[in-house]
């Protein structure tokens, strides 16, 4: 531990003792829970380890790598940032009275997206999607918990990588091009989307910092858009969120940026 100045987490977990199933002499009539107890003890002990590991120099944060978007959207709001009018509902006759209010809807997930794999079979993956006609009069009365947005008449979309209150960001025209204007991450490899460096204005610089702290994050990806009133919107925050898509194609050598920020113990 002393020999460690700083780090990046981004991903993953100690793995402290390999736990292999407990051998007793006699019977032992709670040897599932002395196993749970034991799982516990390793837990906590990894959170200590994470804990102590927080106070040096660092990028991530373990205990917050899965925040809650009903969560954020609640603080985003309470900051006096734009949001997308939102339902969570499992009841039709009250999303049929939220789309005759705002026209048109999009589906996404209340959690992260969900990858369904099979070597036999394939993959599905879910995107953000508008909600359709034909899909709402298949809809029973009631259906499991879903989250409804009023679809936003976006200018372009904005992707922006946060780095201890840093914003490097990045206009993403995916208006220009059907395949990308609900969701720009169903990409277009042979005609992708013109994407150019951004300035953030002050105001959103500063409201984004203080729900950052707020969240306890000194790193992640933003998802907002500008829409055709020229008002930022905010969608999401992913505390793990990729950085080389912006990086690159802006020239902000993020790389370099975080390594630097690494390796300086005085700043």
């Amino acid at each position: 531990y002393s020999e460690i100045k700083a780090f990046w987490h981004r991903r993953g977990n100690f793995k402290i003792v390999p736990f292999a199933p407990i051998k007793t002499k006699k019977p032992f009539l709670f040897l599932n829970e002395l196993e749970f107890h034991l799982k516990s003890e390793l837990k906590k002990v990894n959170e200590f380890l994470h804990y102590k590991l927080m106070q040096k120099r660092s990028i991530g944060n373990i205990f917050n790598t899965d925040v809650n978007k009903l969560i954020v959207l609640d603080t985003v709001k309470s900051l006096g940032i734009n949001i997308p009018p939102t339902l969570i509902t499992t009841i039709k006759e009250e999303l049929i009275e939220f789309k005759n209010k705002f026209q048109e809807l999009i589906i996404k997930p209340i959690s992260e997206g969900v990858l369904f794999s099979s070597p036999d079979i394939g993959s599905v993956y879910n995107y953000t999607n508008v909600l359709s006609e034909e899909l709402l009069k298949s809809l029973d009365n009631t259906f499991p918990l879903t989250l409804f947005q009023a679809k936003v008449e976006k200018k372009y979309e904005l992707r922006i990588f946060y780095l201890h209150e840093s914003f490097f960001s990045m206009a993403i025209f995916s208006q220009d091009d059907l395949q990308t204007s609900i969701d720009f991450r169903k990409y277009n490899s042979e005609k992708p989307n013109r994407t150019v460096p951004f300035e953030l204005p002050t105001i959103q610089k500063e409201k984004l910092r203080t729900l950052m702290k707020m969240l306890e994050l000194n790193t992640g990806s933003i998802d907002m858009a500008v829409n055709t009133n020229n008002e930022f919107i905010f969608f999401e925050v992913n505390p793990i969120g990729q950085f080389g898509m912006t990086s690159s194609p802006c020239n902000f050598y993020l790389e370099k940026k975080i390594a630097e920020f690494l390796t300086n113990e005085t700043k």
